[in-house]
């Protein structure tokens, strides 16, 4: 008979976002991640196979954690641009991965799906309330929204121009200036 799981595979994928998130994938090891749950390197192997097992399994389960957010985001703001902004802010204590492996884009990609898609509900929505241009274009913004994310976390890493939260935050408000503008906000 096979042993309970004393730790489950959700602890471990969050050990191991927070792990990447303080020293990146190269830095990433078994040990630290089974330091942060309890459990020895030679039970995250039999369970993940390896780290790159463990990195695919935090990698697919992105897009769920995207979906959570923006519903914890929907559930927290009544204005569908409040929904976006908190939204978008949780985007800061996400880690990248190769992009160049063929299996890590493919979650990279439905990562990004996801977070466009979110921007795009929340966008139909800030147009329907009258926060947005009823001209807006949803689907570009949406994907003008990912870059912008991505953008500014990169460049604020880069240049150290602050905290990344208030620099996305930043970032959004200009970016969105455009589509509020006209509407008396």
């Amino acid at each position: 008979m096979a042993r309970p799981r004393l730790v489950d595979d959700d602890a471990i994928l969050d050990a191991t976002r927070l792990v990447l998130a303080e020293a990146g994938p190269a830095k990433l090891t078994l040990a630290a991640v089974g330091a942060r749950v309890g459990l020895a390197p030679p039970t995250l192997m039999q369970r993940f196979g390896s780290k790159r097992g463990l990195l695919l399994a935090s990698a697919a389960r992105e897009p769920q954690l995207v979906l959570r957010a923006a519903a914890a985001a929907e559930a927290a703001n009544t204005s569908p641009l409040a929904t976006l902004h908190d939204f978008a802010l949780t985007a800061v204590g996400s880690v990248q991965l190769d992009v160049s492996d063929p299996e890590f884009r493919e979650h990279a990609r439905a990562h990004s799906a996801a977070i466009v898609n979110s921007c795009a509900r929340f966008y139909r929505a800030a147009v329907a309330a009258g926060e947005l241009r009823a001209d807006t274009d949803v689907p570009a913004l949406a994907r003008h929204t990912l870059v912008c994310i991505n953008g500014a976390l990169q460049t604020c890493a880069v240049n150290d121009w602050g905290a990344p939260s208030t620099f996305l935050s930043e970032q959004l408000d200009q970016m969105l200036a455009r589509e509020r503008r006209g509407l008396g906000v």
